[in-house]
């Protein structure tokens, strides 16, 4: 199979669009689920930026397990709109958060999959496994997070967020991954009997 540069530049154009579209797609779950997410947990929220269940970080993990750097650049659109930039007149700010949105769980699925060598796969993930992606997703999501809102002023300590952060994104993580396996095992049988086999 030859590679993608040695492909004829229509075959590259149509992956392109592909990859926008799905990057694309990605930000409209991410949006949904910010939506829902204030909706539902509005109420016990820690702050503007803080939630005590933030059900979008799951999307950090999963899209970026499955999709890869198009899983980010989804993420990184997603993020940029939910931080409403065009009403709040703060583009800067929205970019940044939006980019440590992206990078966090590029970090934290490189961590577990290279030097913890778990499955990406989540057909193949036990719970213990899905609790540790889900640990790690928050930490790589909230400690970035929370220096920045520290040297931009808006918190009075680094520390002041990341209690209700972590405990968000943690909580929102594993109900969406465990969700995610449940329906991998029970929709999809077939994906761990193939494993078995291979």
């Amino acid at each position: 199979m030859s590679k993608i540069s040695e492909q004829p530049t229509p075959t590259r154009s149509v992956e392109w669009v592909f990859s926008f579209a799905i990057a694309l797609g990605v930000a409209a779950i991410w949006i949904g689920l910010y939506k829902l997410n204030a909706v539902f947990f509005s109420s016990i929220g820690g702050g503007h930026f803080i939630s005590w269940i933030f059900l979008p970080a799951a999307i950090r993990m999963l899209s970026v397990m499955l999709l890869e750097w198009v899983g980010a650049a989804g993420l990184f659109i997603g993020a940029v709109i939910t931080s409403d930039p065009v009403f709040n007149h703060n583009l800067s700010e929205a970019i940044t958060l939006a980019g440590l949105s992206a990078l966090g769980p590029v970090l934290a699925v490189t961590f577990c999959t290279r030097w913890l060598r778990l499955p990406a796969n989540f057909a193949g993930l036990e719970p213990r496994q899905l609790t540790l992606f889900g640990l790690v997703g928050a930490l790589c999501n909230v400690i970035p997070h929370n220096i920045y809102f520290y040297f931009a002023g808006l918190t009075q300590s680094p520390f002041e967020g990341m209690i209700p952060m972590f405990v968000g994104d943690l909580l929102g993580t594993l109900i969406m991954l465990y969700l995610a396996a449940l329906i991998l095992k029970f929709g999809f049988p077939h994906r761990k009997t193939a494993q078995k086999q291979g």
